[in-house]
Parts: structure tokens; sequence; C-alpha cells
């Protein structure tokens, strides 16, 4: 009897031991065929200004010669009625009509009658970043927006030594020319750009600026150091008093300001302008300076610290010099009576006598004909706002030594080749 008992529980316990091992096996081949199933996902629609491609028939082309916004609208189904609408919709601060050859344009159309396909969106690239949309879905109105494609920073560091120019040490390691013109803009007031020497070196962190992964141009230049004529120049970015500037390890402002005036006791007798009657020749002429009028033999000065480029005679400027600043400005100063005791190739100061109001040359009495050249364009002296050369206040010290260290830490980690 107990044997027989023995037996039962055995068939048991085995009849138990199958059911577990199919259930196992049951649940394991499903999961394996829910692993192997491929998941279902939306693929994301591909985007054109912010506009699904995939409905419409896209045309792309650029503004030639002789296109305006309503021949090229016209071209594509827009009637003169709605092309109207939109001039009228213009003006000086929301210009919707002007455009430029080489700019591209972009038509979403619909349909196609008599081979013209008819346009329902017509996009025009302003810039490489900035876009004009008008939307046309609706018989009734014309909808047109300004917008900015999205732009992405990506931060980048560049080294070079100096063998020949700033621009042969930066193109020919593959940099864009534009850092060149940036850090001119940065160290300008440090480095004479003209007199660089065989062995001069710069590293410089930066923002690049993309657009759908093509390059459109160079946000800033972050931070910097230029060695040239055996020192260091630093460039530590810092904001105060809501201003960005850049400074020198010990604080000083890089950037020097121009006097208001380069001489003192004076008036404005004739102001920068685009249409001016000449004095002596009685045409109207652009007059892209600032006429001071001062007593003959009253002083003039340099209005900030930089190189005579020139110091001569000529029939219309009669005495006049020329003080390179930067690589970016120069002043001019005309009719002088005579000059300081300045010598070409002299690097002058802020205040210092260059020369003398005088009438020379194509002048009607004793005054100052003043310029101002930015870039090689002539600005008004009388609008221009030079930078601050505050250094950094006392109050901000702590706050500036903590941001220096962190920029000398990035810079110190960037290898400088070719030296």
């Amino acid at each position: 009897m107990g044997l027989k008992k023995n037996k039962n529980a055995l068939v048991v316990i085995f009849i138990l031991f199958l059911a577990i091992l199919v259930i196992t096996i049951v649940i394991l081949r499903k999961q394996t065929k829910e692993e192997h199933i491929p998941e279902i996902t939306e693929s994301e629609p591909e985007l054109k200004y912010g506009i699904p491609v995939d409905d419409w028939i896209i045309i792309q082309d650029t503004v030639r010669k002789g296109d305006y916004l309503g021949t090229i609208l016209n071209r594509y189904g827009i009637s003169s009625h709605k092309i109207d609408k939109i001039a009228k919709m213009s003006s000086d601060t929301f210009n919707t009509t002007s455009i430029s050859i080489g700019r591209i344009y972009t038509v979403f159309a619909d349909t196609i009658i008599d081979s013209i396909p008819q346009a329902k969106i017509f996009v025009y690239e302003n810039t490489k970043t900035k876009y004009t949309l008008y939307d046309f879905r609706n018989p009734d109105t014309i909808i047109i927006r300004k917008l900015e494609k999205k732009v992405d920073t990506v931060r980048r560091s560049a080294t070079g030594v100096i063998k020949s120019s700033l621009w042969n040490a930066v193109v020919d390691k593959g940099y864009s020319w534009d850092i060149a013109l940036a850090m001119t803009k940065v160290f300008g007031w440090s480095v004479d750009f003209y007199a660089l020497q065989k062995g001069d070196w710069f590293k410089v962190i930066y923002d690049e600026l993309f657009v759908e992964n093509d390059r459109v141009g160079l946000e800033n230049i972050k931070t910097g150091i230029f060695y040239h004529n055996g020192k260091e120049f630093w460039a530590i970015p810092f904001v105060q008093d809501s201003i960005l500037n850049f400074y020198d390890t010990a604080g000083n402002n890089l950037r020097k300001t121009f006097m208001t005036a380069p001489l003192e006791y004076t008036s404005v007798s004739s102001r920068y302008s685009y249409a001016r009657m000449h004095p002596i020749f009685h045409q109207v002429r652009e007059h892209l300076a600032v006429d001071f009028t001062a007593p003959m033999g009253t002083p003039v000065y340099a209005s900030s610290d930089g190189v005579i480029e020139t110091k001569t005679f000529d029939t219309g400027a009669g005495n006049y010099v020329v003080i390179r600043h930067n690589s970016v400005y120069k002043t001019v100063y005309m009719h002088l009576l005579k000059f300081g005791d300045i010598q070409l190739g002299q690097h002058v100061t802020q205040g210092q006598i260059i020369g003398y109001v005088g009438s020379t040359g194509w002048s009607t009495g004793p005054h100052l004909h003043y310029e101002i050249h930015e870039n090689g364009r002539k600005i008004d002296p009388l609008s221009f706002k030079p930078p601050p050369a505050d250094p950094v206040d006392s109050v901000h010290r702590e706050r500036f030594d903590k941001e220096k260290q962190f920029w000398i830490k990035e810079l110190n980690k960037i290898k400088l080749e070719d030296k």
C-alpha cells in the first residue's frame, strides 16, 4: 500500500514537472517572437522652412539681373492684384519687396496649370539666416512673415605663428579669413598688425555659426592671446555695466577712446553730408567729414594714439596729416597752417600736437577738416561712439579675476603649432 502511494506521488510530480516545462517553453517562444517583431516607427517628415515637403511641388532658384519680386511671383501664377497688395503692405520698417541679385528663393506649388506652377507659398532668403515667407493659401488674405533659420553655435579654437602676415597665418592653416579680421578688432589697439614680425603668434577661442550644417559666419571671438614684439597681449572678455569689452590680465581696457574733437575753442561750420554745396566750386558734393572753425594757429591734437602715416601738402587738402590708429581706424586732419613736431612713421599719443589750424588748400577761412575712417569707409565723427576705455571697476574685481582664470586655463589648453 505504501509502495502504491509512492508511485502515485511520483506520477503526480512527473506530471507537474511536464506541465511546468510545457508552460515555460510556450512562454519563451512567445517572448522570442515578440522580440523579433520589428518596431513600427513613424519617420519624421522632411521640412523646408518649417513646411513638410511631401505635399508640394518645390522649385528653387536665384534672383537674376532684371528680376523684381513682382515679376518672379507673376511667373508662378500670382496675380497682379496680389502683387500690388504686397507692395502696399511694405514699409520702411517692414520692406517686403526689396530683393537682391543672387539671393535664393523657393516656390511651394500645389498644382501646375498651362505649364505654370501655381505658388501657394513663396520664400525669399534675405540673408543666410533670415528669410521672408509669403503665404497665398487663403484666397482672401496674404500673410507675410519675416523669420529666422535655426542657427547652431560651435565653439572653436585657432592658433598660428606669423611667417609673413596674419592673413597668411590664418588662411594657410585652413581657418576662415574672417577670424583674422575679428582679431584685428580685438587686438588692434595693442598690436600693430602692420608691423608684425616673424615668430609672433596667436591663440584664440571663437564661436562659429552654422545653418543646416553650412557655415554662415563667425559670431565673435571669446578670448585670445597675441604674442608681439616680445610681449603677450591677453584679451579677457568681461561684462561691466552691461557692456562687453576686452581687458588685459591687469583689468585694463584693450580699447582706447577718441577725443570728441581734436582741438579746443571750436564751432562746427560744416557737418558730415552726402550733399553739401561746396563753398568754392558752388556745386553739390559729398562732404564726409566735419569742419571745425577755430582761430588761426589753434593747436590740433591727435585724437587717439597712433602712427603718422601721411604728412604732406595737397592742392585741395593743403597741409594735412593722416594718423593710423590701428587696423580699423584712421583719422585725417586737413588745411593745417603748419605741422607740429612730428615725423612720418612716428608714434603719437592722444592729445599730442600734430599741427595748427590754418586755411591752406581749398579753404575759405581758418578751419580744421576732420575725418574718421573705419575699415576704409568715412564715418560721421559727430555720431561716432567709440567704446569706453574704463578699466575693470574695483567693485567687479573679484568676479573679473574668477572669469580671467577660467579663460587663461582654456587658452593654455590650446597647443601652439609651428612654433
